[in-house]
């Protein structure tokens, strides 16, 4: 898998913040009301709206349930989702876009396909920015990750670190909180696999298993 580092390397998308303002203002919602939906401070809301801050992981997820959507639709980008009835759809790799967060880079795997229960993800877990470090986090559900290059460790609150290489893989019950680190300063992709416990029939199924951690800013 390494030429997603090579010369057909992958494009990053930067923000998220024009997205989110539209998202919310289509709901009709101010920032009082999503902050109280999000647990995110109304100042901080604005400046991720503006562009002047760039929401880590947890706090990508708290948006996305605060905004009754799923993960993958915020994190895709306009024009990704669509109409798609029958339940099957496709991703290519050359239409791969990433979207950036202090921690990760996520590309959200088939997100035009709606009401689906798993959440399939691209991370690259970042190495260069050692101190922007969501921390452990917690949430219900289940997940699987595979190391698709680079070199990871899994940290948990319940295990000693463990070191995932290329190849590797593992499945966690996500209410253990959790944290990936790249390892030998570079950074590693993995596919990421959420599978929520349980889903209304409103909901995205990747949505909302990912309802998380209302104590961590």
């Amino acid at each position: 898998m390494d030429d997603l580092r090579s010369e057909s390397a992958l494009p990053i998308v930067p923000t998220l913040g024009p997205k989110v303002r539209a998202l919310r203002k289509n709901q009709r919602k101010t920032l009082a009301e999503v902050s109280e939906a999000t647990g995110l401070s109304i100042s901080a809301i604005s400046k991720i709206e503006n562009d002047q801050v760039s929401p880590t992981f947890t706090n990508l997820i708290r948006l996305a349930e605060g905004l009754d959507i799923s993960l993958s639709d915020l994190v895709a980008l306009n024009g990704e989702q669509g109409g798609v009835s029958a339940r099957m759809t496709v991703s290519r790799k050359v239409d791969t876009k990433f979207r950036s967060t202090p921690k990760y880079d996520i590309y959200a795997l088939c997100a035009d396909l709606r009401h689906k229960r798993m959440t399939p993800l691209i991370e690259r877990v970042k190495a260069d920015r050692p101190t922007n470090i969501d921390g452990m986090i917690a949430h219900s559900g289940e997940e699987f990750f595979y190391v698709l290059n680079g070199a990871i460790e899994v940290h948990t609150e319940h295990y000693n670190p463990v070191r995932l290489d290329e190849g590797d893989s593992a499945y966690l019950d996500s209410s253990m909180a959790h944290t990936l680190v790249a390892v030998h300063g570079e950074d590693a992709d993995i596919l990421m696999v959420w599978l929520g416990p349980n889903v209304s029939s409103r909901q995205d199924g990747a949505s909302m298993a990912e309802a998380i951690l209302h104590r961590q800013k």
